[in-house]
């Protein structure tokens, strides 16, 4: 997985996702506040160490005895996922798993992996980089990826979102967000992630889950334009939105159950949509794993297989509860297609769509330049892939470089970032803005048909490797 470098900045902030840059409403552009910035370093290992937080019993008889029998084998039950055929349970016994897979009924039982679903970080020396956005003007003109979707021919149409429910799955929100309190349902936002709320902490910084929030459903102002000092719009700025956390808001990591868990609520509760800007993979023919107890077992392929249907159980659940799963693809520059021994969770999985991620190259100085270039990052692959949309990227060698990325909301603020997990939320609000004109009676399986049949035929003609079907129209999407 390749590293990425990123800059503390004075009023200005870059982090991961592939990268961001945020700016602060304050006047810190001097280089005596550059001087004061503090950097934060984070050592990630090429080699991912695979960690669990507990154990998975994977079985389709759910009972009193079954209940009873996990006791006994001195495993806690935390969580019951009777519709994906899961177990979550923790234990401190030696040969927890070798005891659990003795259980009548049992099919496997595998250690519960604490995942990074998130890109990988570093950070530089702070620099000084001034920004020209005026206090008193609106962000519209950096929102390039709502001109390249054509998100206005969607909105002049009458199409906004209304009556559509997006849950993201994802670090938590900003919930006292301008941009997005508006549209946040509250009573359904949760977390699983224990210890941590779906409302993340006060604070002037960048948080994951709201930058995707912004860009699917920031609400909009008069004329759709946000009107007044500040703001963004999403691509549906009407919708409902669900914070889901599944992801810590501080490490990017998250529990393999917590995900499946959150996937469960959504549908269970009335998800149109489900974004997920998350991913990690796994080798196929397994790896090792560090246990509760401290003990590492090795995790087989025939496990690794068991992981892998486990997601897809989920997946497939919401897409029957009437779910439309939307995904990143990825950030690692692989070719899906010869990747053989890695498998992309959940970006590989049937049921759903896997979004690239595209840009422009030198916004900043053309802004009639191709909005539509494969993003440098994106995984791609005609297995992998089947819609493109904005990412952003930051490979410009110009001062301004960071107007190719994504402009969206970030704790008490807005902010620049880039990467599949940009491109995938834009997906999911052209498909919120789809089930708006479908009705929201409508199957995923219908929608899916509107957004690869409305999106624009890029690169190859056909399906390619880069664009899928096409980059996402939303003018189309709704005609």
């Amino acid at each position: 997985m390749k590293k990425v470098v990123v800059f503390l900045v004075a009023g200005l902030f870059f982090s991961a996702c592939t990268n961001q840059f945020v700016e602060e409403d304050l006047d810190l552009q001097s280089q005596e506040s550059a001087s004061k910035v503090k950097t934060q370093k984070l050592s990630v290992s090429e080699s991912p160490t695979y960690k669990a937080t507990g154990y998975l019993i994977l079985t389709d008889n759910f009972s009193s005895q079954m209940e009873t029998e996990i006791g006994k084998a001195n495993g806690k039950i935390n969580r019951k996922l009777s519709e994906i055929g899961m177990y979550v349970v923790e234990s401190s016994e030696v040969g927890f798993i070798t005891k659990a897979k003795k259980i009548k009924g049992v099919s496997d039982v595998l250690p519960d992996l604490q995942l990074q679903w998130l890109q990988p970080e570093t950070t530089s020396e702070a620099q000084f980089v001034p920004m020209h956005i005026g206090s008193n003007e609106t962000y519209y003109g950096y929102q390039w990826g709502m001109e390249a979707i054509d998100a206005p021919g969607a909105w002049d149409q009458g199409f906004t979102g209304n009556g559509v429910k997006v849950f993201i799955l994802d670090s938590g929100i900003d919930a006292e967000h301008p941009d997005l309190a508006p549209n946040l349902n509250t009573s359904l936002s949760t977390s699983f992630v224990p210890g941590e709320g779906y409302n993340i902490d006060p604070g002037f910084y960048f948080n994951h889950g709201t930058h995707v929030a912004g860009i699917i459903a920031a609400a909009n102002g008069p004329a759709l334009t946000n009107g007044g000092d500040f703001g963004v719009i999403g691509v549906a700025p009407k919708a409902e939105i669900v914070a889901v956390k599944v992801l810590s808001e501080y490490t990017g990591s998250g529990s393999f159950s917590g995900i499946n868990a959150g996937v469960v609520y959504a549908a269970n509760n009335g998800a149109d949509v489900i974004n997920m800007s998350l991913g990690t993979d796994l080798p196929r023919n397994g790896f090792f794993a560090e246990l509760p107890n401290g003990s590492v077992v090795k995790v087989g392929a025939n496990e690794v297989a068991a992981y892998i249907s486990a997601s897809q159980k989920a997946i497939t659940y919401a897409y029957q509860m009437g779910s439309l799963v939307i995904v990143a693809a990825g950030n690692d520059d692989s070719d899906a297609n010869h990747t053989g021994n890695l498998v992309f969770i959940p970006a590989s999985l049937n049921h759903l769509m896997a979004i690239s991620a595209t840009a422009p190259y030198g916004y900043a100085y053309d802004t009639t330049t191709d909005l539509d270039v494969p993003a440098s990052y994106t995984n791609y692959g005609q297995s992998l892939i089947d819609l493109a949309a904005p990412g952003g990227d930051f490979d410009h060698p110009g001062d301004f470089w960071y107007y190719d990325m994504v402009f969206s909301t970030i704790s008490s603020g807005w902010g620049f970032s880039a990467g599949t997990s940009m491109a995938s939320p834009h997906a999911a609000g052209v498909a919120a803005l789809a089930f708006e004109k479908l009705g929201t009676d409508a199957t995923p399986a219908q929608v899916m048909s509107v957004l690869r049949q409305s999106a624009d035929d890029l690169g190859q003609p056909g399906k390619d490797a880069y664009f899928g079907n096409g980059r996402v129209n939303a003018a189309k999407a709704v005609q």
